[in-house]
């Protein structure tokens, strides 16, 4: 038997191409994966995308600004309202009283309409007795005094009047606006996602009752690297590309906020996105991903 010795420099050949070849494949594989990360946006330039969180642009956990005992709830959970929808009403039988108590006061014109007619009527009895003072003397000086004085009154008289009913109109709106506070309404147009009392319950001032959420628009909300951040500007066009079910449908966004502060904790700063949702495909608090420009 002939035993063949192999060189020295060939054993370590074939050990240098065991141990770099793996390296080299793993090298391949994540410059592989980096292309991937970076494609093509088919106007020459390389994007890159950065993952985010929608939101609804207007969500809105609605209160009332007065305590009392919910008499009705018009809406419930999954409801479309619009804005200016009565949404629910707290017990307000005294507060209508005072309205229409109120109403009657300040609609009453007798004591006004009273005082004018006086005023017209010395008015007249000043003029002429001032005429006859004036051409034939027949009537004294000290009486025609007496009728200045008694019109003057009578004009002070009607303008306390007129102040009073201008009050009692001021105190009828307020009356008025009271009973308006017992009823929560929408102010905005969207959708009822949460009742958290029901009829009858009695509730604090500022008390969450009602969510409303419109999600006709909806944001993305992103993180990004502080020289990202930098390339980017408030009202530019951002091609984002939003989770439905298992898919990711494109969307043009639009953004309206470039934070100016970079977070100290993870060196990065919030970018935020506007697109529109007027189908209503995109459920808020899905993730998504905006495809930037590489830097």
């Amino acid at each position: 038997m002939i035993i063949k010795k192999i060189p020295v420099w060939t054993q370590r050949r074939k050990m240098i191409d065991l141990c770099v070849k793996p390296a080299i494949t793993a090298t391949l594989v994540a410059a592989l994966l980096i292309i991937t990360w970076a494609v093509p946006s088919g106007y020459g330039e390389e994007q890159f995308s950065v993952s985010g969180v929608t939101e609804p642009i207007k969500d809105i956990t609605l209160s009332t600004s007065v305590a009392g005992r919910i008499s009705t709830i018009f809406v419930k959970e999954g409801d479309r309202v619009k804005k200016g929808d009565c949404l629910l009403t707290l017990d307000k039988r005294l507060e209508e009283l005072e309205v229409k108590r109120r109403k009657l006061i300040w609609e009453s014109k007798a004591e006004v309409n009273a005082a004018f007619e006086k005023v017209t009527t010395l008015k007249s009895l000043l003029e002429s007795t001032r005429k006859l003072f004036e051409s034939t003397k027949s009537v004294s000086e000290e009486e025609l005094q007496k009728k200045e004085l008694e019109y003057k009154v009578q004009v002070g008289e009607l303008h306390r009047l007129e102040i009073a009913e201008k009050r009692e109109k001021i105190e009828y709106e307020m009356a008025l606006e009271q009973l308006q506070k017992r009823s929560l309404r929408s102010p905005i147009d969207g959708i009822i996602t949460e009742v958290l009392l029901d009829e009858g319950e009695s509730c604090e001032e500022r008390q969450p009752l009602i969510h409303v959420v419109d999600t006709g628009k909806c944001l993305l909300v992103c993180n990004v690297e502080e020289k990202v951040g930098r390339t980017l500007r408030k009202g530019q066009s951002v091609d984002l590309k939003i989770q439905t079910g298992s898919k990711f449908v494109p969307k043009k966004g639009t953004i309206i906020f470039v934070s100016p502060v970079v977070d100290p904790a993870s060196s990065l700063l919030v970018v935020k996105a506007r697109f529109e949702n007027r189908d209503g495909k995109v459920r808020p608090g899905v993730g998504g991903a905006m495809l930037l420009a590489v830097p």
